[in-house]
């Protein structure tokens, strides 16, 4: 998908009358960190979620990414997303997942929580080669399990992904795990802000490299009944010799 796809599509979507509206408490990848919760948008809704990255890397060059992505709320519980993003030096991306890839996304919640049973969620997504450089489609399934306390939510998120296309020196699959929580600032009587942390481990893309082991934080602010900001920072501590040192984003997300 070229940068102006990903332009029309936005611009198409905010001439859309709104009438629906989201929710800083919810939680999505990448907006701002890779840390998801079970739930996904109410039934009906449409939503864009877009935002700006960059990446420091400690070898290589450095990387500014742009992330784009649609959500809707086919059915209770069940949640389709479409998304894709650009980058800058694509050719020097070694992940799997390659500037112009296109995502598909299916999300469905099991139920939800009481005092004693965590929300549970499996999220199945589709990684398209439609990119720079890229080959082979990936699929990756994942575990959400969401739970509170108090105020506190606790999110565990655990994935596996199939890919194809790799070369000899690249795994066949990788898994990741995250684990992290979330609080609402001012609850229970007025909250508009929503803090955000996770750690997470995730298996290097190459054979013999060491696993990849970094934090992340950040937040959500409800700006409208309509429109969400955030944003988040973090790092690799550990993994590759090019494992990125300092990684930033900030997006905005939208209710149609």
């Amino acid at each position: 998908m070229r940068p102006l796809t990903l332009v029309s599509l936005a611009v198409l979507l905010c001439l859309v009358p709104p009438a629906h509206a989201i929710d800083h408490k919810n939680l999505d990848e990448g907006r701002p960190l890779r840390l998801e919760d079970a739930y996904p948008i109410a039934s009906g809704e449409l939503a864009l979620e877009a935002g700006v990255g960059f990446t420091l890397q400690r070898r290589g060059a450095d990387r500014a990414l742009l992330p784009l992505e649609v959500l809707y709320g086919a059915y209770p519980n069940l949640q389709f997303g479409l998304g894709s993003h650009v980058s800058t030096d694509p050719h020097e991306i070694d992940e799997q997942a390659k500037s112009g890839d296109l995502q598909l996304s299916v999300l469905y919640n099991f139920n939800q929580e009481t005092l004693t049973v965590p929300a549970l969620g499996v999220k199945l997504t589709l990684n398209v080669p439609t990119g720079v450089d890229s080959s082979g489609a990936d699929v990756e399934l994942k575990g959400i399990v969401t739970k509170s306390f108090n105020r506190v939510s606790v999110h565990l998120n655990a994935a596996y992904a199939v890919l194809t296309g790799t070369r000899r020196h690249e795994r066949d699959g990788q898994y990741q795990f995250i684990v992290g929580a979330s609080y609402p600032v001012g609850a229970p009587r007025y909250t508009r802000t929503t803090l955000v942390a996770d750690v997470f481990i995730q298996q290097a893309p190459r054979r013999g490299e060491s696993e990849i082991v970094g934090a992340e934080v950040g937040f959500r602010h409800q700006l409208t009944p309509r429109l969400v900001l955030d944003a988040g920072i973090g790092s690799e501590f550990t993994g590759p010799a090019d494992r990125s040192r300092f990684f930033i984003t900030t997006g905005l997300s939208v209710g149609f």
